[in-house]
């Protein structure tokens, strides 16, 4: 799509079928495409509540199962946790989140939020990480460009 060209390395390390929490670094939208590369079956990703709101966008991730949480009310993301481990055990789910909480662009990581790892322990089962490499060398965010890369 659009050119780009993903490279996968390591999905022969993913857990059986089984349910775990996938948790992932957020660098753009750009990330959509590197996760339909390596999207396990039946796996749903946290998203936040205002995506919703992003028209045709919204209708999508709605469409598409994503799970949202309200960042502003945290005991209803509690709850919308709890509730995803329950899910996961019950219906052979993996979940993916992106614990950085919002896209980051700079090159390094920010803080953990806790939400990833309390639904691991909550549901018992396996952290998995995937690491998107670094867009920089073909994607200008300033210029909105991208160049040949790789």
């Amino acid at each position: 799509l659009y050119g780009i060209r993903m490279v996968v390395r390591g999905a022969q390390h993913f857990p059986p079928r089984q349910p775990y929490v996938v948790v992932s670094n957020h660098q753009s939208s750009l990330d959509l495409l590197g996760m339909m590369e390596v999207l396990p079956d039946r796996c749903v990703p946290i998203a936040k509540r205002e995506l919703l709101y992003m028209g045709a966008v919204g209708i999508a991730c709605w469409l598409g199962g994503i799970i949202f949480i309200d960042r502003k009310r945290t005991h209803d993301a509690i709850s919308v946790m709890a509730e995803a481990a329950h899910t996961m055990l019950s219906q052979d789910v993996r979940v993916w989140v992106f614990p950085e909480g919002t896209r980051n662009h700079s090159g390094s990581m920010l803080p953990f939020k806790r939400g990833a790892f309390h639904l691991a322990v909550q549901a018992q089962v396996p952290v998995v990480p995937i690491v998107i490499s670094s867009y920089q060398h073909f994607y200008s965010k300033r210029e909105r460009r991208f160049t040949a890369g790789e």
